[in-house]
């Protein structure tokens, strides 16, 4: 069967991508994706992928049978699902990634965190599966993680261990909390992506819960925020021209258009792209040309701090426990969706809003956490400022969007963990 030619793409088509995208304020939606890790509950191993009791694949079809909806299969693996509570997919070595469907509120999005949650740790209980609540194994040995069954693993795996000392332990021992939202014109975009760039040592600060690995203390407060830093650095941390003066959607679109493609997807599956920049790639035509679902491949496989598909992407949090997981969302909607937080954000984080200090910022977050610095401000004070931020943005929310005190009760809860001194008023 001669396969069909594809669109050839041009880079007016890609910076109309994400113009496509542009959302009125009124129509803003917000989502958060959840990585989880199980470990038998008797033996304290990593969960493999098969398995009548204990077993990834038995999670995904306990949940499936509670919760409804559609299987997805490669071959014969059962490696996700997709139903109207949002989706699940698997991470590289057995991590559960919960993703919501976009949602009108904060409110909202706790009602489906909650019902995940719930036919989660039910489907723990009847497996015999104990999910862990932080963002790094702490006890299992990297050579003892299982590997799941899926295509982009087996290329990613070969890819990014030649390229980072930690990529393994990247892909199959760390979890995260991720956060979506909307922009609305190119300057709104801009605005959002600085905004949460120069906040990521704060909430890399605020949200650090990964201390151990290897059944030790690593050092770290964060030890995924340091496993990142050493995983690909051609599309890990943030570039430096995102720091420029001129930065925005072109800036953005020509930096990920020149990074290095890590696949492509043909008629029989994913295949390797070789490590070819997006950018030569589209010199290519005929039946070798690259497609807009080769576009939103490679732009998944950019794992900078903030990154941009039809809506922005933050990243900076680790997996928090079930009491502060929705803090995340808070933080980021307070800020992100509020015009006033946008800019005293940038206000708030000048003296590190260069690359160099900025990546300083990082290093001092990942190691010391809420203790560390950001050009010699402490975390500490930065953090206090940033949550007292978004507590004011969310109750200025407009009226649809739910019960803000529910909002932010999360945001008191961590900064009374941290002992934060915030503004509540």
């Amino acid at each position: 069967m001669i396969e069909k030619e594809r669109e050839v793409l041009t880079r007016e088509r890609l910076l109309g991508y994400f113009e496509e995208a542009f959302t009125p304020r009124d129509r803003w939606l917000l989502g958060m994706e959840i990585e989880t890790m199980g470990v038998d509950a008797g033996t304290g191993a990593r969960i493999p992928y098969n398995g009548r009791r204990a077993s990834v694949r038995a999670c995904l079809e306990l949940y499936l049978e509670r919760r409804g909806g559609d299987p997805v299969y490669e071959g014969e693996n059962l490696i996700g699902l997709d139903g109207p509570w949002g989706t699940i997919t698997l991470e590289p070595g057995g991590q559960v990634e919960w993703s919501s469907h976009p949602c009108r509120d904060l409110a909202l999005l706790a009602d489906a965190l909650d019902a995940h949650l719930r036919v989660l740790n039910e489907a723990g209980e009847a497996l015999g599966i104990r999910w862990l609540d932080v963002a790094v194994d702490p006890t299992t040995p990297i050579a003892e993680v299982p590997w799941m069954p899926k295509a982009r693993y087996k290329i990613l795996r070969r890819y990014l261990g030649e390229r980072g000392r930690l990529a393994h332990r990247m892909m199959t021992q760390t979890t995260s909390i991720q956060c979506a939202f909307d922009f609305a014109d190119p300057e709104d975009w801009r605005s959002k992506f600085r905004a949460a760039a120069l906040l990521a040592p704060v909430a890399v600060a605020l949200f650090a819960n990964s201390p151990e690995a290897d059944g030790k203390p690593t050092g770290y407060r964060s030890f995924r925020q340091a496993i990142w830093r050493e995983t690909d650095p051609e599309r890990c941390g943030l570039p430096a021209v995102v720091f420029t003066p001129g930065f925005g959607l072109d800036a953005w679109l020509d930096w990920v258009l020149g990074t290095p493609a890590i696949f492509l997807r043909r008629a029989k599956g994913l295949i390797p792209a070789g490590g070819v920049r997006f950018d030569k790639l589209m010199a290519r035509t005929g039946c070798q040309a690259v497609g807009i679902d080769d576009w939103e491949l490679h732009i998944s496989a950019i794992f900078t701090e903030v990154r941009s598909y039809s809506y922005l992407e933050v990243r900076s949090a680790d997996l928090q426990p079930a009491t502060t997981m929705l803090a995340v969302p808070a933080l980021w909607t307070g800020i992100l969706y509020d015009q006033d937080n946008l800019a005293a954000s940038a206000d708030l984080c000048a003296g590190h809003a260069t690359h160099d200090g900025w990546s300083e910022a990082m290093d001092s977050a990942a190691r010391n956490g809420i203790e560390g610095t950001a050009d010699a401000q402490p975390l500490r004070a930065l953090g206090a400022r940033a949550v007292s931020l978004a507590i004011a943005g969310l109750r200025r929310r407009p009226a649809h969007s739910g019960d803000p005190e529910r909002a932010i009760e999360p945001l008191v809860a961590l900064s009374e963990r941290l002992k934060l001194p915030i503004d509540t008023a």
